[in-house]
């Protein structure tokens, strides 16, 4: 159990007491993290009590952990000078992920009471696209001049006033300030004081400031960093993106790709600041996709009402092949997407060729041990009737292949008209396999039973 579920009565009763002493005692140890959680569970104004008992650098901390109308509601209670204090403490990546979780009109408010060098800042970060490594980089680094030596950087660290996330790597950069590599502090330090820092530096990698932030994050991960350069065109370095802030773009994406995969509209949108209109409309359009692939169904099963009538024990056997279908086809419909994603597909016929093929060749195995099971189970089930059982052997096999080519197809042609591939949800590929299953099932049963 987390320690602000434990400390929370107690908090709520000193609050309630008025034992202001008591109270700063509880939080003034706490981490940033654990008072933002016990803030979310509070009312407004005992909220804004304890963030008034902390510090500025303290009360900057827990803001940046904060969301939504708890967010909203917070800012709007300090006085403009107190709001400059608290967003001089913050860093500019962080200020900006604030400012996307705000009104434009409260973000503009902010803005428009800030010192000049810190408005100036962040409207620079505000102006990069959206999802851009520009958006949430942090400007707050080192980078030293190659030609300086070891004793020259020490004093430039001692006298900066840089955070200890961005201290991990110091920037050695030419002296147009195009990024050479960097040092390790500790290598700086165990260095001896007249060497020059450009004989310490190691190579790194970089990525653009308008690049996608998931391409950071894929950087970082395969190279193992806790903190990477941003550069322009020029090479020149103009921010860093350090591992606290490729976590949270992961958890952002991958909240994004769960929404999508079940057809949400908008997974960006904050649950608790949305209308009911809002929340409806975010979730009708892929419902009534699904009622017109339903009715598709029902079509198809229509068309075959005479052989149903004439044999009503093939309606036992739906229910498994559609599921089995459905599944086959929404695990190649996930395996493709996770290929798209971690760039395993490249956009050449080869690539997709050979991808098909592994994709086809193993559903082809699955299927083929599917079908025996299905061939006994049918025949048990149909009083030995072999032809009964052949149809739905058959059918597992045909349909499972067919929705497997579909779920393998479908992302990669939305790839290939720029929309996003986790659009291909579950409940479409489950709803076309249906569609499938009815017809190959039907079919075959119209073929070998009559």
């Amino acid at each position: 159990m987390r320690i602000s579920y434990i400390l929370l009565p107690d908090i709520i009763e000193a609050i309630e007491e008025k034992n202001f002493k008591s109270l700063k005692v509880l939080v003034q140890n706490l981490h940033p993290f654990d008072i933002a959680e016990i803030i979310e569970d509070l009312e407004p104004t005992k909220s804004i009590l304890i963030l008034r008992l902390l510090d500025s650098k303290k009360c900057s901390d827990v803001l940046t952990y904060l969301e939504g109308y708890k967010l909203e509601e917070i800012i709007r209670s300090f006085p403009d000078k107190q709001l400059i204090e608290l967003f001089e403490e913050i860093d500019n990546d962080d200020k900006v992920a604030l400012f996307e979780e705000l009104p434009p009109s409260l973000v503009q408010k902010i803005i428009s009471i800030l010192p000049r060098e810190e408005k100036e800042a962040a409207l620079k970060l505000l102006n990069y696209p959206e999802n851009s490594c520009g958006r949430i980089m942090n400007t707050d680094f080192i980078s030293i001049d190659e030609e300086k030596t070891i004793s020259e950087a020490l004093n430039i660290i001692r006298n900066s006033d840089i955070s200890d996330e961005s201290l991990v790597s110091i920037f050695v950069v030419s002296k147009e300030g195009k990024l050479k590599g960097y040092a390790k502090l500790t290598t700086i330090v165990r260095s001896p004081e007249h060497v020059k820092l450009g004989n310490i530096s190691e190579n790194i990698v970089s990525v653009s400031v308008y690049e996608d932030r998931k391409v950071a994050a894929n950087l970082m991960k395969d190279y193992d960093l806790l903190i990477l350069p941003v550069v322009d065109k020029e090479s020149r370095i103009l921010g860093v993106i350090t591992i606290d802030d490729v976590v949270d773009v992961l958890e952002e994406e991958a909240t994004e790709e769960i929404y999508r995969f079940v057809g949400l509209v908008d997974p960006e949108a904050k649950y608790f600041m949305l209308s009911y209109k809002d929340k409806i409309l975010k979730r009708l359009p892929a419902i009534f996709i699904m009622i017109v692939l339903g009715n598709l169904s029902g079509f198809v099963l229509n068309s075959f009402e005479e052989l149903i009538a004439h044999l009503t024990i093939l309606t036992f056997f739906l229910p498994n092949l559609a599921n089995t279908t459905g599944i086959i086809g929404s695990q190649a419909s996930a395996l493709t997407i996770r290929a798209i994603a971690t760039g395993e597909i490249e956009r050449s016929l080869r690539a997709f060729l050979k991808l098909f093929w592994n994709e086809f060749s193993t559903t082809l195995l699955i299927s083929g041990i599917i079908a025996i099971a299905m061939f006994m189970i049918a025949l048990i089930r149909g009083d030995f009737f072999i032809k009964l059982a052949l149809v739905v052997s058959l059918s597992s096999i045909v349909s499972s292949l067919v929705a497997n080519t579909f779920g393998f197809l479908t992302p990669i042609a939305l790839r290939k008209f720029r929309i996003d591939p986790a659009g291909s949800s579950v409940p479409f590929i489950t709803t076309l396999g249906d569609i499938i299953t009815y017809t190959t099932y039907f079919t075959l049963a119209k073929i070998i039973l009559f």
